[in-house]
């Protein structure tokens, strides 16, 4: 469970980390930079047409004061860059590069110049424009305040603002020379330190600066972004393990069931949840296995019986051929003879009848199944039948409507069964039967019951007569004829047939054989 429970976590978090992690190897961000890039070419392609007309107006010496006088009228920065022969430019196509700042470049047709369009402002300049309306209003306290009152005004201040205020000299701060710049040109700069920045503003003519510190550069705390991802992956990983167990567990028992119905015990059954994902794979091995079982149970049996059967033929060839040694009459010799003869009929009756249960008890394999006319069929081997039975009267009612005469059935194989319910019927009959075929309109099914006016078949008994070389030892005849597989054969074309066959009293005082299979 643990190897799968850790290969399915790597599977869940690996894609999970390369869609939730930006790199080059992210499908999300390059289709995201792909689409925006493909925006801004599309919204600048104009911009870089009139910006390039205008250079190839004037010669190439007078293009970076031109790109200049560009700028100041543009809302981000325009760069007029020598690439010379680097790998970003692509002949004259606009190309979008998604960094920090944004920007689009342009090379300059038949020159080794491009333009280059910041299309994003940089971090610090979201910095700057971010922190100057701020400014302004602080360098307005503190110019409506009297120096001496800068104090009170900075406690004041700091119970609304997030962060330090100190007044500091301008000598003990060693400014360089682009935060000098910065000075003069927005009347204030920062300076970063770590993952903080501390801002300096100048306050009217003092000689002061206005600090302010700690001004964090990021809202949220990194020990808090683990802690969520940890919190994250631990509940992902808690459903994949409640997602795996089940399964685990559900496996384990059909491996422990399949691996004890491989040692022999067909008696087992695999467990497992109505809800597992695994449910219809139990079924199909428990299916399986009582299939199994119950062929298995069969084919005992049917050894059992075979042999039993064997038995009695073969004693009585040994005796006879014992007594055929000895010097015996003419008239003790043909009885001897006779009694051989018989014994050899019924074995090879025993061997045609278990032929016939085992070709109808395989698969489907041999099989022929059409449309056949179902009352001639029946009419044919009643006719076979009766004949052989001049004692017995039989009745034959048809209860089938236009259109439904021809069924689809295995002809040889219901000729069979049919005969075989009929014999059966006309052994155990008085001096009548009752052969009735109809098509039941509800269950959409053909039915042939057989009834006789014999002494019926007991409650106890309905199932046995359907076992194999099963002979119930009772008043239905007055002499054991046959093997006790006739019914048996019967069954097994009935299930051949996707249908059954049941035993029962009759109405007319014996026991009925119904046959059943559906359209």
């Amino acid at each position: 469970m643990y190897k799968s429970l850790i290969g399915l976590w790597f599977l869940v978090f690996t894609p999970l980390f390369f869609l939730l992690y930006p790199s080059h190897f992210n499908p999300i961000v390059n289709f995201n930079e792909h689409v925006e890039g493909t925006r801004y070419i599309e919204i600048y392609k104009g911009t870089f047409h009139l910006i390039e007309s205008r250079l190839k107006r004037k010669p190439l010496a007078y293009w970076k004061n031109e790109v200049e006088t560009i700028s100041k009228n543009f809302g981000f920065d325009i760069e007029l860059v020598d690439i010379g022969l680097d790998e970003y430019t692509n002949g004259s196509e606009i190309q979008f590069f998604n960094s920090e700042p944004e920007y689009l470049v342009k090379r300059v047709k038949e020159s080794q110049w491009a333009v280059k369009v910041y299309v994003d402002f940089s971090a610090s300049e979201k910095i700057r424009r971010g922190a100057m309306g701020t400014v302004y209003l602080l360098q307005r306290e503190f110019r409506d305040a009297e120096m001496k009152m800068w104090p009170k005004l900075i406690d004041e201040l700091s119970k609304d603002f997030p962060y330090n205020m100190r007044l500091e000299e301008i000598e003990s701060i060693n400014m360089s020379n682009n935060e000098k710049k910065e000075m003069l040109k927005y009347s204030f700069f920062w300076r970063e330190n770590d993952n903080e920045i501390v801002f300096y503003i100048s306050i009217g003519d003092s000689s002061y600066l206005l600090a302010c510190d700690v001004v964090p550069l990021s809202s949220v705390e990194p020990s808090v972004v683990l802690f969520l991802i940890f919190i994250f992956v631990l509940i992902i990983s808690a459903c994949l393990f409640f997602w795996v167990y089940p399964l685990w567990r559900d496996l384990e028992s059909l491996a422990v069931a399949t691996s004890g119905f491989g040692k022999g015990d067909f008696t087992v059954r695999a467990s497992v949840s109505k809800i597992s994902i695994v449910t219809r794979l139990s079924e199909a091995f428990n299916g399986m296995a009582e299939r199994t079982e119950q062929l298995v149970k069969r084919q005992h049996t049917l050894t059992n019986a075979i042999a039993h059967d064997l038995r009695t033929p073969i004693y009585r060839l040994k005796f006879a051929i014992e007594i055929l040694k000895k010097s015996i009459s003419y008239d003790e010799n043909k009885k001897y003879f006779d009694s051989i003869s018989s014994s050899i009929e019924d074995l090879d009756g025993l061997i045609d009848q278990t032929l016939a249960l085992s070709k109808y008890s395989s698969d489907k394999k041999d099989k022929s199944f059409a449309y056949h006319d179902l009352i001639k069929l029946t009419k044919d081997e009643c006719k076979k039948v009766f004949q052989l039975y001049e004692n017995i009267n039989y009745d034959l009612i048809f209860k089938i409507e236009d259109g439904k005469e021809r069924a689809f059935f295995d002809d040889v194989a219901i000729r069979r069964a049919l005969s075989n319910i009929l014999v059966n019927a006309c052994k155990f009959s008085k001096s009548f039967v009752l052969v009735e075929v109809f098509y039941d309109k509800v269950l959409s099914e053909y039915i042939i019951d057989v009834s006789d006016d014999g002494v019926g078949i007991a409650e106890d008994d309905v199932e046995r007569v359907f076992l194999p070389f099963e002979q119930l030892d009772n008043n239905r005849q007055d002499v054991s004829s046959g093997h006790g597989c006739g019914l048996t054969i019967v069954r097994c074309i009935a299930q051949w047939h996707s249908g059954e066959v049941k035993a029962g009293p009759s109405k007319i005082g014996g026991a009925k054989i119904s046959f059943r299979w559906p359209i």
